[in-house]
């Protein structure tokens, strides 16, 4: 049902309002559609496993690995269908369906992904809290090690092993979604035209995660003579008489942490247009919308259950309580595992309402060398309300799941905002000699938040038609915001894990000691704080309800030429400066700037363990040590870069070719923490890191050949070149995968497909994307992000795609 898609350049928030920083992108629906359409597809992944590096670090790991051809999976099948026509003597209807079904695909599908890589992506690494379990140990003077214990039960130093945590991880989640949406109209006179709109979308999905375990979250103080633990004090040689344990154990007896998720949207507008006189109209809508999901999770273990457990169920421990013997190899049952899981559920609602109406049309005067083109108007006013909720049972709330971060309180919350806008186009110049045509427009938008106040939004611009429409010049400038959602406002702060290292842990690290006291390291645990094995780090996240609309300043330059028949040109230059940004800093962003610079601003959001000088182990403050990384307002964004695009057709043998080539090269992706801090400054253009994933450039080409009925194309995809640099300008070493390669590789893609149209109003569609079955680059975790699969975001991560459909047209 896609008539067309619309694509504006530069920041147009005069227009559109909040969130239009860099342009806007409008899929116009083809509601004058009449007859039948329906389309049935089916699509799968396939990847042959053949990456000697990978399988060679997860056969000395001891871990599982896929060979060969993966035959299909990820399997999807979709089924739409629209239907549209006329009635009465001016009305018109349009409605559709749509039905969509995937399969799961896991990283263990994979031989690239089957073992989650260490931080220096040398070596499969994992998780701490594995099976058997791990133990960390804190005595009286705050100094931690790692304990296990021996198949013969004494304690031994260090880690019995990581557990790898990959393979069960979603590339794909099975989910299913169902579909509908109608248009109606009706012209009742030009004065009155009343239309009404709706869509509505179900989605159910279930995500999977590893199993859950005990994550060193207990704390156990405990005497050296607690027969639990044995000789424990002796066998590691711990001096005092006290120490405090916590356990790493994985719930591999109880499965998966699965969530089931099913979320409800609808949209619903109606409305009227009309004509007011011969040169002004209006139109006038009121659009409601919501979003319901209900998330269930299942097999999480309950902390308060689990410390009663490990001590062996004393009396008062909760009703049903099976010791979880940890302290013994082979100790825990299933039955033990069974007692400690509980079951959550979480539910949260947003709503919108918009009241909108404005009048355009042309004021009947024009300049004297416009051609009697007379100068054109739109102005209105419009009314939005925002609305958020989100509850869940007693568990989550207080934080009592070990597996899914900190307390997470209910929470209600809303902002309305009241707007008035103007825009209008004035027609120039006409017909002076080269020039055709030289318009120009402007826009204001004056925006009221109930939140933060009123904020103003601006536009001008220019644009020229030379050589009888042959070159087309255009350039502006505009005033932008994008206000907070609901979610950056009243989202719960909670505690959640980011991906990557602390510079300050293991016995090597790689800051100074005078680096790491500005993070919060004491002179004593400097060279003594353990790193955590899976490279996941606690952070603090969540919204803020002091949030401000951010502004934007864009700049657009561009001209599109035709200099022979059938060839299109285009080239636009942009630069956007974003001032008070609604973001996170990051919390890699912000431990690093704070070591390397000792911004006061960054230091004072770093919480070490008090005892340990860890920011990993425990999920409870003050306990727990963390980053925060909460939504501010904080900070400069700088973005230049050239846009290209260029299309060509021509004739060949039977039938035509057509080349097009859209492109992107980024000049600057300047991210500034800390306003006026140039120390803390980074450029992403180009760069890997911790805090950034920016080629410079990227494009996608095409060239599609066609004749009578029959058709077949070619895409090429590109993603180039990044070097790894760290946000301070030096070289990266962390990764040491990357870091010998001097950084990763562009990316080439080449994708296949052709169609074959028959019987009138039938087509027949195949493809593959990705023909050459590229792998994607490899990463460790500290540049790889939460749950990727060992490679950065941007790069096909599942093999290769085959798809084919069948359409019918009436």
């Amino acid at each position: 049902m896609l008539k067309r898609v619309d694509v504006l350049t530069g920041g147009a928030s005069a227009v559109y309002g909040s969130d239009a920083v860099a342009g806007v992108v409008n899929f116009m629906l083809d509601d004058e559609f009449e007859g039948v359409a329906a389309n049935i597809g089916y699509s799968a992944y396939q990847h042959d496993n053949d990456n000697d590096y990978m399988r060679i670090l997860a056969g000395k790991s001891g871990y599982a690995y896929p060979e060969g051809n993966s035959g299909f999976g990820g399997i999807a099948r979709n089924l739409d269908l629209a239907f549209g026509g006329k009635f009465g003597e001016s009305g018109h209807a349009l409605g559709w369906l749509g039905w969509r079904k995937n399969d799961a695909l896991v990283q263990g599908d994979r031989d690239y992904s089957a073992c989650a890589l260490n931080s220096s992506g040398t070596g499969c690494g994992g998780s701490g809290t594995s099976d058997p379990p791990n133990f960390l140990v804190t005595d009286a003077s705050g100094r931690a090690r790692y304990a296990h214990l021996a198949p013969d039960g004494r304690w031994a130093p260090g880690q019995a092993g990581l557990y790898n945590y990959a393979p069960g991880s979603f590339y794909q989640r099975p989910d299913e979604r169902f579909t509908g949406g109608f248009s109606l109209k009706y012209e009742i006179n030009p004065q009155f035209r009343p239309y009404m709109e709706g869509q509505f979308v179900n989605h159910q999905s279930t995500s999977q995660l590893a199993p859950s375990g005990t994550f060193f979250g207990d704390n156990l103080e405990m005497a050296c003579n607690d027969p639990l633990i044995g000789s424990l004090c002796g066998d590691l040689g711990v001096a005092s008489q006290d120490v405090t344990v916590s356990v790493g154990k994985r719930n591999v007896e109880g499965g998966q942490r699965v969530t089931d998720t099913d979320t409800n949207s609808f949209r619903l507008v109606v409305g009227s247009n009309g004509d007011l006189n011969e040169r002004w109209s209006y139109d006038a809508y009121f659009l409601y919308a919501r979003n319901d999901t209900s998330e269930t999770g299942h097999n999480d273990f309950l902390k308060d259950r689990v410390m009663d457990a490990l001590r062996g169920c004393p009396a008062g421990a909760f009703k049903g309580c099976v010791p979880y013997n940890v302290w013994v190899p082979g100790g825990v049952t299933p039955a033990a595992a069974a007692a400690l899981a509980g079951t959550s559920l979480k539910e949260w609602n947003t709503t919108l309402k918009v009241l909108s109406a404005y009048v355009s049309g042309d004021t009947g005067w024009a300049l004297p060398w416009a051609a009697d083109d007379a100068f054109k108007l739109v102005a209105g006013m419009e009314w939005r309300d925002q609305r958020y909720g989100a509850t869940a049972d007693n568990d989550t709330r207080t934080g009592n799941f070990s597996g899914a971060g900190g307390p997470r309180p209910d929470v209600r919350g809303a902002y309305n905002v009241t707007e008035a806008f103007l825009e209008g186009g004035l027609p120039i110049v006409a017909g002076a000699g080269a020039l055709d045509r030289l318009n120009a427009d402007f826009g204001v938008r004056y925006s009221d938040y109930s939140t933060s106040g009123g904020v103003g939004t601006y536009k001008v611009g220019l644009t020229a038609d030379l050589f009888e429409d042959r070159l087309h010049l255009r350039g502006g400038w505009n005033r932008a915001i994008r206000g907070p959602s609901v979610s950056a406002l009243y989202r719960p702060q909670t505690l959640a894990l980011w991906n990557g290292s602390d510079p300050c842990a293991g016995s090597k690290p790689e800051f100074t000691a005078a680096q790491c006291a500005r993070t919060g390291m004491t002179a004593a645990q400097y060279g003594h704080v353990l790193a955590s094995p899976a490279g996941q780090y606690n952070m603090l996240y969540g919204g803020s309800r002091e949030l401000a609309p951010e502004t934007a300043d864009t700049w657009t330059f561009g001209a599109a030429f035709t200099p022979i028949r059938n060839l299109d040109l285009s080239v636009d230059y942009y630069d956007i400066e974003v001032r008070n940004a609604i973001t996170t800093i990051g919390a890699s962003t912000i431990l690093r700037s704070c070591g390397q610079n000792g911004i006061a601003a960054l230091c004072d959001r770093v919480h070490r363990n008090p005892t340990t000088g860890d920011l990993w182990v425990g999920d409870e403050r003050p306990a727990a040590g963390y980053v925060t990384n909460v939504f501010d307002n904080f900070g400069n964004f700088y973005y230049r870069g050239i846009d290209l695009s260029a299309r060509y057709r021509w004739s060949i043998g039977p039938g035509s070719l057509v080349a097009d080539l859209v492109g992107s090269y980024a000049l600057e992706q300047k991210n500034e923490p800390i306003p006026g801090v140039s120390s803390a400054t980074y450029d992403c253009a180009g760069v890997i890191n911790e805090s950034c994933n920016n080629p410079e450039w990227r494009h996608i080409a095409n060239a599609r050949y066609s004749w009578d009925d029959y058709s077949v194309g070619v895409r090429w995809r590109y993603v180039g070149k990044v070097d790894y640099t760290n946000t301070d300008g030096t070289a990266g070493t962390t990764d040491k995968l990357v870091a010998q390669a001097g950084g990763i590789d562009a990316a080439n893609y080449f994708d296949l497909s052709g169609s074959m149209r028959f019987a009138t109003a039938w087509e027949w569609t195949v493809g593959v994307n990705n023909l050459f079955d590229r792998a994607p680059p490899l990463v460790g975790t500290t540049l790889s992000g939460s749950g990727n699969g060992n490679s950065p975001g941007g790069y096909d991560p599942a093999g290769r795609y085959l798809f084919t459909s069948l359409s019918y047209r009436y």
